[in-house]
This record gives structure tokens, sequence and C-alpha cells, in this order.
């Protein structure tokens, strides 16, 4: 509970103040509660004794001959009429204090709710954002996104129903014992005497319940997962038949999940009515002695001795009143418990993440060099690994000329994509530099050295809204001409009037209402909208036809001029126009020249050449 109070603490930063005054409203709240049943004290005393207090002389007499118009009698200060009146007037007017101080709170923890889960969503979304693509590939894309649904609402809705109760009923409990001890000490301790035992079997349960609470939430982050990813591969499922099985791996962690949240459940349906039980055992210990002793008998309990006529009938009701108070912020614990656990479990999951420093750092604070590089690229002594201990790429030394075209070949999980995702820092290096016109990549700020790599890979996905949208991610803020140009140019300009709204056609989710050859060729018109003097082509005809190939290369030809090229390729065909074939086997470069030189000198591309036939 006190990592769940700290994380709520520094995410409400600048809302101190709201908290505060929040926290006020409750604490007169508390008052208004507590001070509720004292009329009554002051009827019993009133009918039994014929007393009334002395502060009480003013109000009474307002009731007695302004409102009332009658006399107090002789031997009696104030009429027993005015007094009920006072009463009722004071318990309405303590309700009705009540319920408008609760209103606000309702309000207040309502406003606070939906800002703290709208200000985590955003900025648990953007550090998302700064965290490397190797974080990603370790993480479930579901788990992620249940810690930005699922477990900020539990966050939420712990600051909006309990918050303010976990304020307001410590001071319940405190301003009732207090008063209860005025009024009569002795007697307090009996009437508490069930407290012990009753905040043995909440800390008991709430330890359970936590426990249990957790692990259902953590596998509902399981449950978002396999739901995700099975939708995002429908396509392979259906084709290899794998309907049945799919359902029976979800239907595992439906069932870990059913489990954990019934033994969640349970606890709460033994704890609620323990508690239940408890209390109602306690107020009946407290009416059987009290009325013992209001009939003027003397009760002692080891050592504790209650002497007669010191307590009421009125005292007693009194005591009932306050008893209510004092044992419901413990009924309501058992409601909280629930609430607060889930809560303290998001936020553990949430932390998880915000803690993930990125592990590729911004560059130069200050920079002051060109925004536009010219392309030359250098690659000295690079060492670079996943996992430590298992290097995917040992010592690669190469240098690009700005303008050159060099293509990256070798079989599967020789280090190609690898190698060229490391200029715009996709990753970090840990052994060796990787320089770009002649200066460390890390110590370009990586807003400008993105800017200076495009990138066009073997499955190039759409973004939701226009056709237009897609191409303008390439420069933002670029007009409809620079648009339509880059899409001339990317061979889709006529394709794209073809369509009932042109440019304005939405895209489905990750342009699945296009083919692969379109949404390739919509990602070269991005990149040569963008403009950019590094291009990165990791695999762009990898999944297409023999006809949408011949599109793409077509619109490739126009994007590769006057830009470095680096290219990976399992099509060994279209690279006779490179100027520059780097062979990779294991990590490290084993040939490296022209495809007429790697062809004739019969070494590792040939026999890569020959079996791509």
């Amino acid at each position: 509970m006190l990592a769940l109070i700290g994380f709520l603490f520094r995410h409400f930063k600048g809302y101190y103040l709201l908290v505060a005054f929040a926290i006020t409203m409750a604490l007169v709240q508390v008052v208004a509660d507590l001070l509720t049943p004292i009329p009554f004290k002051f009827l019993s005393d009133k009918i039994q004794k014929g007393t009334t207090p002395v502060f009480l002389n003013g109000p009474l007499s307002l009731f007695d001959r302004f409102i009332l118009n009658i006399k107090p009698a002789v031997n009696d200060q104030h009429s027993l009429l005015s007094l009920i009146l006072f009463a009722a007037v004071a318990v309405v007017l303590c309700g009705a204090l009540s319920a408008i101080l609760s209103s606000f709170q309702l309000y207040v923890a309502a406003f606070m709710g939906q800002h703290l889960s709208a200000q985590l969503r955003g900025q648990l979304f953007e550090h998302l954002q700064r965290l490397s693509l190797g974080w990603h590939g370790q993480q479930k894309k579901g788990d992620l996104v249940q810690r930005i649904t699922g477990d900020i609402f539990s966050i939420e809705k712990f600051v909006t129903d309990g918050l303010i109760d976990l304020f307001a009923g410590p001071l319940t409990l405190v301003g009732v014992i207090v008063i209860m001890f005025l009024l009569n000490a002795r007697f307090t301790l009996l009437a508490i005497a069930i407290a012990p035992v009753l905040a043995a079997v909440v800390f008991g349960y709430t330890r359970a319940i936590k426990a249990a609470t957790r692990r259902a939430a953590r596998i509902v982050g399981e449950v978002a997962n396999v739901a995700t990813e099975n939708i995002g591969a429908i396509t392979i499922i259906k084709a290899f038949t794998r309907e049945e099985k799919e359902v029976q791996r979800f239907t595992h962690y439906i069932s870990q999940n059913h489990a954990a949240g019934m033994r969640a459940g349970s606890l709460q349906a033994q704890f609620t009515p323990l508690v239940t039980i408890l209390v109602s055992i306690g107020t009946a210990i407290i009416i059987g002695i009290g009325a013992f002793i209001a009939g003027n008998h003397d009760f002692s309990f080891l050592g504790l001795t209650v002497a007669k006529g010191s307590l009421s009938i009125g005292d007693l009701t009194i005591f009932l009143l306050y008893l209510k108070l004092l044992y419901q912020p413990m009924r309501d614990l058992s409601k909280l418990t629930i609430v607060a656990t889930r809560a303290a479990a998001g936020a553990e999951r949430i932390q998880e993440v915000f803690d993930q420093v990125p592990e590729v750092q911004e560059g130069a604070v200050s920079y002051h060099s060109p925004q536009k590089l010219q392309g030359e690229i250098s690659y000295e002594n690079v060492i670079f690994s996943y996992v430590p201990g298992y290097p995917v790429l040992r010592g690669i030394n190469f240098h690009i000329a700005a303008g050159e075209k060099v293509a990256i070949v070798g079989v599967s999980g020789s280090g190609k994509s690898t190698l060229v995702n490391l200029p715009p820092r996709f990753y970090e290096v840990q052994q060796g530099i990787v320089k770009l016109d002649g200066v460390d990549a890390r110590m370009y700020p990586l807003a400008i050295l993105r800017q200076n790599v495009s990138m066009v890979l073997q499955d190039s996905v759409l973004l939701e809204g226009t056709i237009r949208d897609n191409v303008e991610v390439g420069r933002p803020g670029a007009d409809d001409a620079e648009i339509v140009d880059a899409a001339k140019k990317a061979q889709i300009h006529e394709m794209i009037l073809g369509l009932p709204d042109g440019y304005d056609t939405l895209v489905h989710e990750q342009g699945k209402n296009f083919s692969g050859g379109q949404r390739q060729r919509l990602a070269i018109a991005r990149a040569i909208l963008r403009d950019s003097p590094i291009l990165i082509l990791d695999e762009p005809t990898a999944n297409l036809d023999v006809e949408a190939e011949a599109e793409v290369m077509s619109a490739l030809n126009k994007l590769v001029v006057g830009r470095t090229v680096l290219m990976v390729s399992h099509r060994l065909h279209i690279l006779s126009a490179v100027d520059q074939i780097i062979v990779l086997r294991d990590g490290q470069i084993v040939e490296r020249g022209t495809f007429q030189d790697l062809k004739r000198w019969g070494g590792a591309f040939a026999h890569l050449l020959v079996r791509n036939l």
C-alpha cells in the first residue's frame, strides 16, 4: 500500500493543493459524522437528569422565545421541546453538510482519477516510444496493451472509489475512539475489545487477497497477449488449421485467470461475512454489558471494572451509534482491499516500464552542425549482440562513400538486418563505432540522425488514416503538390486516382486493404518525400510476386538516385548495378567486391548465387 501511495504522490505532481483540499473536505465530513450522535446525548441527559449543557443556552433560548414562543418551567432552564427541535435541526444540518461534502469529494475524486489515468497513459505511451527495439522485442504486445488500458483503469478506479475512504477511514476510527473515551474511558476499553481480533482478520485476509489479485492481474496480461497474437496471425492460423489448438491455448490462460479470480473472489466472500459476524458479536457483547451496567450493576473483566451508575441507557445508545461508526471503516476495508490491491498490482507493472532506461540515449545536448548529412557511413570494429556473450556482429569494418550503393548479402541469421539497423541507432553497439560523415552516430541528436535516414522494409506497415496521411509521414507538413509528386515517382499515383476517394481513401489496419506491392510503393513514396541522404532497403521485394517486384524495383530505381544506399536482399540477380557487395557469414565479413568480381572469384557469393537461381 505504501508503494501505491508513493506512486500516486509522484504522479499527482501539480495537483497537491487539490489533493490537500479533498483530504480537508474528508476531515470536515468526518467531523460532521462524529457530531451527528451528540444531540442524542443531550436529549438523554435532559430526559434522565433534567440537565442541558451550559454552552447550549444561547441556541436553546432562541428556540424557546422566538421559534416556539414558550417559556421554560421554573425549575427547568429550557423546555424539552426546544432541545428536541434543536437536536433534530443539528442532525439534519450535520447530515446535509456531510452529503454536500461527500458530493464534492466524489467530484474531486472523479476529476483526479480521470486526470491521473489520462496523464499515466500519455506518459507510459510516450515512454514506450523511447524504449529500444531490443527491449520491445523481448515484450509481449498484449501485456503492454493491458498495462496501458487495464492496469491504469485499476488505478483510476482506486482514486475514484477508494482514495478518499483511505484517508477518511483512519480519521473516523481515531475520532470515534477519542469521543468514546471522553464519554466513558473504562466502558470504551470493553467496547473496542473485539477490535484487535477484527484487525487480525483484516490483516490476514488482506495479504491473501492481495497475492491472489496480483496473480490475476499478471494472468490478464497473458490473456491479452494471446488474444493479440492470435488476431494478428489469423491468416496463418487458418492456413494451417490451428483454430482448435489456439482455442485450447487461449482456454488454458482463461482457466488460469478464472482460477486466480475465483481465489480472490472466494477470499472476499469469506472475508466480508466474517467481518460482519465479528462486528455483530462485538455489538451484542456491548449491548449486554452496557445494559447490565445501566441496570445498576458493577461489571469486572480481567481486572477492568466499570462501576454501576457510570453508564445510562442514553449513554449506551450513544455508544452503539459510535460503535457503528467505529466498525464501518473496517467493513469498508474489506471492499477497499480488492480495489487497492488491483491498483497496487497495476502500479507495480506500470512502474516496471517506467524504470526501463532507453538503451539508445539521446545525442549531444547542444548541436550546431548541419541538419542534413552528406551520407558517408563507416563501421569501425563494430561488435553487437542481443544477448551478452553471443555476438551477432563480430568486428565489422567497412566504409561507404556518400552516394555509394552497397548490398549486404548472406544466409539467414548472418546479421544482415542487424547491421543496417545500426546507423539510425535502433540498437546500440557494444564495441566499436558507427560513423556518419566521420562523426560517431551517438553524437547526433536522435531526431536529426533519423531525419537523415529513410527506410523501406520487407513488409512496410501503413498507419491509420488516409493515403495522404501515410505519404505525409515522410515529411509532416508537406503540401499536396509534394505528396502527389512523391506518389508519381513511386509509380503509385495512377492507382490512387483510380480509388473512389483518391488520396482521401482510408487505410485499414496496417494497410490490409492494399496489396503487398501497393504498400511497398506507398512506403517508397514516403521515403521519396522524406528526401534523406541515407536510404536503407531491408528486403523490400522479398514478399512480392514477379510483376509486383518489377513495379517496386522501377520505383526504387528512382528513389536511390543521389543517395547512399544500404540494401539487404536475398534476390541476388538484382544486385548487378550496386557499387559494392558485402557478404556476411556468422556475423563477419567474408567477401567484398563488385557483382562481377565476386561471381568470378567463385567464393561465398558465387555459391549463394548458384543457390539463388
